[in-house]
C-alpha cells in the first residue's frame, strides 16, 4: 500500500464571500416571495407594470431554484488533495468526484508559490487561465505543476509548508528509484 504523505480538504468558506451572498439571496427570495404572495394569493397586482401571473409563478419558481442551486454548490463544493508516494489525487465534488490521478512519472517540475487568483486565473473554482489550469478555493498559495507535456495545472492550498515536505519526500523517493533502476 502507498503512503500517503498529505491531505488537505477545502471549502468555499470565506466570511467575506458568504455574508454578501446570503444577504443578496435572502433579499431576492423575500422580494419574489412578497410579490408572489401579494398579486397571486391576495389578488392585488404587483408594482406599477405587474407581469402575468404565471409569468411572475416562474419566475418566483426561478429565484428559488437558482438560489437553491447556488446554496447547495457552496455547501458540497470542496477541493481534496491528497499527494501520495507516487502520485497526486484530486477531488473537486460535485464537479467531478472521480479522482484525479497524477503520477509523479507525468511531472517535470513542482513548486509551491503564491499567486494571484483573479489576475492570473480569474477567481477561483475550476479556473483555466493563460497560465493554465487552476483547482482553487481560497486564498493565495498553491502548488504548481509543470507537466513533462508542457502544461502546467495550480492547486490551491493552506497549507503550504506541508504541501512543501510532501513533494520533496515524494521526488526523493522516484529519485532513488529512478537511481537503483
Amino acid at each position: 500500500m502507498e503512503k500517503k504523505l498529505f491531505s488537505e480538504e477545502q471549502r468555499f468558506d470565506q466570511l467575506w464571500l458568504k455574508v454578501p451572498l446570503y444577504v443578496l439571496a435572502v433579499g431576492n427570495i423575500l422580494l419574489f416571495a412578497y410579490g408572489f404572495y401579494k398579486q397571486l394569493i391576495s389578488g392585488v397586482p404587483w408594482g406599477d407594470n405587474p407581469m402575468s401571473d404565471v409569468g411572475l409563478a416562474f419566475t418566483t419558481f426561478a429565484v428559488f431554484l437558482i438560489w437553491g442551486l447556488v446554496f447547495f454548490l457552496f455547501e458540497k463544493t470542496k477541493l481534496i488533495t491528497a499527494i501520495y508516494e507516487k502520485e497526486i489525487r484530486l477531488r473537486f465534488p460535485p464537479f467531478f468526484n472521480r479522482e484525479k490521478i497524477i503520477p509523479v512519472t507525468m511531472i517535470q517540475k513542482m513548486e509551491v508559490r503564491k499567486y494571484n487568483p483573479i489576475t492570473e486565473y480569474g477567481g477561483w473554482g475550476l479556473r483555466y487561465g493563460l497560465r493554465g489550469k487552476a483547482y482553487n478555493v481560497k486564498g493565495n498559495m498553491g502548488l504548481q505543476i509543470q507537466f513533462i507535456n508542457g502544461k502546467k495545472l495550480l492547486i490551491g492550498t493552506q497549507k503550504p509548508d506541508q504541501v512543501k515536505w510532501a513533494i520533496s519526500k515524494m521526488f526523493e523517493r522516484e529519485k532513488s528509484i529512478n537511481r537503483i533502476e
